[in-house]
């Protein structure tokens, strides 16, 4: 009211001493009284909302990686991290080990390698040699004790259409076709079946392709065989990962003399991973704090001070979750309390070690049953138990997948903002509507001023001209 008052004194004194007044000045200022306020609470909007924003996707990301920590926690085989050596790596070599391989020494003989049966077909002059008349069929019957045949029809009575052919049936056996580089009948057509005994094989056929002649056979199918402790094991294979657990062993070469394979188990991963769980937590609780504290002077400190609630709520829900007993419970270990985890007075995560290194020791095996179901890379969509572990890390990744409450409220935090941009971009339209209305109203008062003075000066020189003419 003061400001409308100076101006009016402005108006009245120009009056008095004709035209010069400031009127784009005079319409800016009376505009500005009604646009600075409206402006600067939308700006206050905009500047709040964007920080909501960030704190949306602040939370997020912790949330994110918190998720990330568990899935750390939901592999048997990842909780524990071995190593193993072999005294003699020409013999036999180890191939992996996951954390499920336990300490221990082995002594493994090596005795016979499996190999695969492989044969030879008679000479041909061409790999596109008339070998029939017509189409023919090949027999071809796979396995020792358990024999699977297989009639294969050959298109092209051709080397090179029985070879296509055999590779087309899957049966087990592979066909190629070789020059042999001798001048005359150099192509040959070499069959592998599948290593093992039981991955022997007969091929029959008319024409007969020479497959069963005396000195076709290059090779014959047979088991690996090794002496595993004092104990003879046979395989099918010469990668074994079955004999000792957690541990795969390739087998290269016969010994009459044992190797040593050596097996150092470390199950301090566990208690790291687990540690990491804790830390995590802890700092999405602190970064939960800060965005709700009015005056925090964090970088976005009470960037979520209006939206508590979602605080709250997921507080609550990650608690829950951490504190649940686990779907895969085993003996005495049923949750993550169990491993001495519990919450301070501050609603941070604390990690008694002299409980979990107790538990541990004496319960491993229930410890991770309880954490991973005992399972490792288990499809996420089985709907058999994956642990607590995995379970934590399923309701952290529902809150930002495209339905989650925090990708819920990013998108309306966004829309929000575009919405007060666009009601500021209104808002400078209607007040530039103001502006000249003003400025249009005061060039029509300058016009009628300069007509007020026009007459003022033209009656000063009548009375001047009176006032002379008395004076004669």
């Amino acid at each position: 009211m003061a400001e409308a008052s100076s101006v009016s004194s402005q108006v009245l004194t120009t009056l008095g001493v004709g035209s010069g007044l400031d009127v784009f000045k005079l319409a800016q200022d009376l505009t500005d009284v009604e646009k600075v306020p409206k402006q600067q609470k939308i700006e206050r909007d905009i500047t709040a909302t964007e920080a909501s924003i960030s704190g949306y996707g602040l939370v997020s990301y912790q949330v994110g990686l918190l998720q990330k920590a568990f899935e750390q926690l939901n592999d048997a085989d990842e909780l524990a991290t071995s190593t193993g050596s072999s005294s003699d790596t020409s013999v036999i070599n180890l191939t992996a080990l996951d954390g499920s391989a336990a300490n221990g020494a082995y002594d493994i003989t090596v005795s016979q390698l499996a190999q695969e049966k492989r044969m030879i077909s008679d000479q041909y002059t061409s790999t596109e040699a008339t070998l029939h008349s017509s189409s023919f069929d090949i027999s071809i019957a796979v396995g020792s004790s358990s024999t699977t045949t297989t009639a294969v029809t050959v298109s092209s009575a051709t080397p090179a259409g029985v070879v296509s052919a055999i590779n087309a049936a899957s049966t087990g056996v592979t066909a190629s076709l070789v020059d042999t580089g001798i001048s005359g009948s150099n192509y040959r057509i070499i069959l592998s079946g599948p290593t093992g005994s039981e991955g022997a094989f007969t091929i029959t056929s008319t024409p007969d392709l020479g497959f069963g002649d005396n000195g076709n056979t290059l090779q014959s199918a047979q088991d690996s065989i090794i002496n595993f402790d004092g104990l003879t094991v046979t395989r099918n294979s010469n990668e074994i990962s079955d004999v000792i657990e957690g541990v795969t062993m390739a087998l290269t070469k016969t010994t009459e003399t044992s190797v040593r394979l050596n097996i150092v188990s470390d199950k301090t991963t566990l208690k790291t991973n687990l540690e990491n769980v804790v830390t995590t937590y802890n700092d999405l609780n602190t970064l939960f704090t800060e965005l709700t504290a009015e005056g925090s002077e964090a970088e976005l400190g009470g960037a979520l001070s209006d939206d508590t609630s979602l605080v709250r709520y997921l507080r609550s829900q990650i608690r829950t979750a951490m504190f649940a007993d686990s779907s895969s419970s085993s003996g005495s270990v049923n949750a993550l309390r169990d491993l001495g985890v519990s919450l301070d007075k501050v609603g941070n995560l604390t990690l008694d070690e002299s409980t979990y290194d107790n538990v541990v020791a004496a319960n491993y095996d229930d410890v991770v049953m309880m954490l991973s179901a005992n399972t490792s890379d288990q499809n996420l969509y089985d709907t058999a138990s994956k642990g607590l572990s995995q379970d934590i890390a399923t309701i952290l990744e529902d809150f930002s997948d495209n339905t989650g409450v925090l990708t819920t409220r990013t998108s309306n935090a966004k829309d929000e903002l575009q919405d007060y941009k666009d009601e500021l971009v209104k808002l400078e339209a209607r007040m530039e509507s103001v502006y000249q209305r003003y400025l249009t109203q005061f060039s029509a008062m300058e016009s009628l001023i300069a007509s007020m003075d026009t007459t003022k000066d033209y009656l000063e020189g009548q009375l001047e001209s009176l006032s002379k003419a008395y004076d004669s």
